[in-house]
């Protein structure tokens, strides 16, 4: 096997850097022991931990809403067959809370609830914009992360509101990639998520 890899520099600025939550698992608190300074401590490992470098995923799970994340992406390492790989992680991840037991984080329900995760600054590498958005339920699609096929901008509430707004329909949107998590709700129901502009988007009269 030939390795004809370089060390040669090739890692340049692009995309938009954000700062996202780690989606890293179920963390364990262990038995408090001494670090090498000599302190007593608990320590704390996830059970998919990541670090800075590496490539990373949107995470589309139901329990990543717009306010159960603080209005941020929820990022994970990338999953086999998913096409939803959005960037890479550009700085040391950093705790926020640290769980009293396993126990307290053993759900993403609960780490994103509690703040037991790490944060860090993301490079992605899809979007030319992302923006918080208004989107309008039918009552029959929900708005999963990463897919914007659901999505199409309401012309109607988007000109009212000076802002961006969109409808909620079975197929057929493009441009737009949502970071967060609305369930289909009723019809009529309004919901925030932030968002990541990749082209033109596809127009629906709404209401």
């Amino acid at each position: 096997m030939t390795d004809s890899t370089s060390t040669i520099a090739g890692n340049y600025p692009g995309g938009i850097r954000i700062t996202c939550i780690l989606e890293e698992g179920n963390p364990t608190v262990s038995t408090s022991s001494y670090d090498p300074t000599g302190q007593y401590r608990t320590n704390l490992t996830f059970a998919s931990e990541l670090a800075e470098g590496d490539i990373v995923a949107i995470a589309n799970d139901t329990d990543c809403t717009y306010a159960a994340t603080g209005g941020i992406p929820v990022v994970e390492k990338p999953v086999d067959g998913e096409t939803l790989v959005v960037g890479q992680i550009v700085s040391t991840p950093k705790l926020q809370r640290f769980p009293a037991n396993s126990a307290a984080a053993n759900s993403l329900a609960k780490r994103l609830a509690g703040k037991y995760y790490r944060t860090a600054v993301v490079e992605l590498w899809c979007c030319n914009k992302v923006i918080e958005a208004t989107v309008m339920c039918n009552g029959s699609n929900a708005c999963v992360p990463g897919v914007g096929a659901t999505l199409h901008y309401n012309i109607t509430s988007g000109s009212a509101g000076h802002s961006l707004c969109f409808d909620s329909e079975s197929s057929g949107g493009v441009g737009v990639i949502p970071f967060h998590y609305v369930a289909a709700g009723s019809d009529g129901d309004t919901a925030t998520i932030l968002c990541g502009i990749t082209g033109l988007l596809d127009a629906a009269t709404g209401a």
